[in-house]
């Protein structure tokens, strides 16, 4: 699954994608992320992703951890140009995410059956 990242951690939608990709491993399915806009906050080591959550289901934190454990997080990358624009360098990001062009969306759209973009 490809996951497209727009809402980043004040919004309260910023979970809903780790709920597709909460289901995304449980079908055996990779999960490929491109965060953009405020979403990019969302692969930094500032935010507390176990702090974000939708009612009732595992925190963004615990999903993430999930994919990892499973090696089921192909990538997570933060595009460069939303990152510059919020002063978040390559080194604020998780140790389990890049950060990339433009055209890291539609390469990694490529390799999955399923895109969602949130």
């Amino acid at each position: 699954m490809f996951l497209l990242l727009t809402a980043g951690p004040d919004d309260t939608d910023a979970a809903l994608p780790f709920v597709a990709a909460k289901g995304a491993l449980a079908n055996g399915d990779d999960v490929s992320i491109v965060a953009m806009s405020d979403a990019v906050h969302l692969l930094t080591t500032d935010t507390d992703r176990h702090a974000i959550d939708a009612s009732g289901l595992p925190t963004v934190g615990q999903t993430v951890e999930r994919l990892r454990d499973a090696d089921a997080l192909a990538d997570a990358v933060a595009l460069r140009d939303c990152c510059a624009a919020r002063d978040i360098d390559e080194a604020d990001l998780a140790d389990w995410a890049t950060m990339d062009d433009e055209r890291a969306v539609p390469r990694l759209a490529a390799a999955h059956d399923t895109t969602l973009s949130f």
